[in-house]
Order: C-alpha cells, then sequence, then structure tokens
C-alpha cells in the first residue's frame, strides 16, 4: 500500500512539474516602468486655439490624461453659454467646460485623469487636434493634454 502511494505520489509530482513547464507565462514587458507612460505634454491657455498633436508616420497618438481648469481673472467671469472641449481624430471625443468661476478662483474639471486606459486616436499616422472654446470675459481655460506616440 505504502509503494502504490509513492508511486502515486510521484507520478502526481512528475505531471505537475511538466504541467508548470507547460503553462509557463513569458514576460510581455521587460522594463520595469511602464512603458505606456506619458511621454510629453501640449498646453495652452489661448481663447479658440488648436492644440496639434502629430505622431510620426504609421505610429497613433495615445492620449493619458487631459487636464481642463477653468478660471476666472480678478472680477468675476460673465455668464455665458457652456462652451465645449472639441477634438478630431479621437472618435468624437468632447468635453463640457462651464464659464461661471468666481472671481481670482480656478476650478479644475471633473474630467481630469488619468484615464485607467489611453486613447488611441483613430488612424494611426494622423495628427489629433484639440480645439479650445473661445472663452467668456474674465475667463481663462487650461487645456493639457498628456500622451505617447506607439503603434
Amino acid at each position: 500500500m505504502k509503494k502504490n502511494f509513492l508511486s502515486l505520489l510521484a507520478a502526481a509530482l512528475y505531471a505537475l512539474a511538466l504541467a508548470g513547464v507547460a503553462v509557463a507565462q513569458t514576460r510581455t514587458q521587460q522594463d520595469p516602468q511602464m512603458l505606456n507612460s506619458a511621454q510629453q505634454v501640449a498646453t495652452s491657455a489661448t481663447s479658440a486655439a488648436t492644440i496639434t498633436i502629430t505622431p510620426p508616420a504609421g505610429q497613433s497618438v495615445y492620449i493619458t490624461n487631459v487636464e481642463v481648469t477653468n478660471c476666472a481673472g480678478s472680477s468675476a467671469v460673465t455668464a455665458a453659454a457652456v462652451t465645449s472641449l472639441t477634438t478630431t481624430n479621437l472618435n468624437g471625443a468632447a468635453w463640457t467646460i462651464g464659464s461661471g468661476a468666481t472671481a481670482g478662483l480656478c476650478q479644475p474639471s471633473p474630467i481630469n485623469g488619468p484615464f485607467p486606459l489611453a486613447l488611441k486616436s483613430a488612424q494611426p499616422g494622423v495628427a489629433v487636434t484639440f480645439v479650445l472654446p473661445t472663452f467668456a470675459t474674465n475667463q481663462t481655460v487650461r487645456v493639457s493634454v498628456y500622451y505617447y506616440f506607439g503603434a
């Protein structure tokens, strides 16, 4: 009985050893740091400006974060209609920006990331643009876009 048990145990350990080799995982990322970290940033606080991010040929733009901060000057912002930050080559992504802010204060947008997964441009090799709205009186909107290029 003891001999059968030891034979069975040896066979089970042998099978586990072979199974462990057969399903061994290989690393897909050899570097200890994250390879999808934002490497560049583009920013603007100019009314009706366009932020253009042009990738190398054949590569896509990956957006990891978009920060929008709405600030008022020394006097309160004159109330105006809600405006939008629009994009191209991001499948229609857009952000809504209010115009109300107390004098001298900044309000970060609730959309501030970072995103859990990067937004990938719709077409590789084509620029991605972020078009800032026309600001209300006494308003400044800072838009910062964090990104990297990849296949």
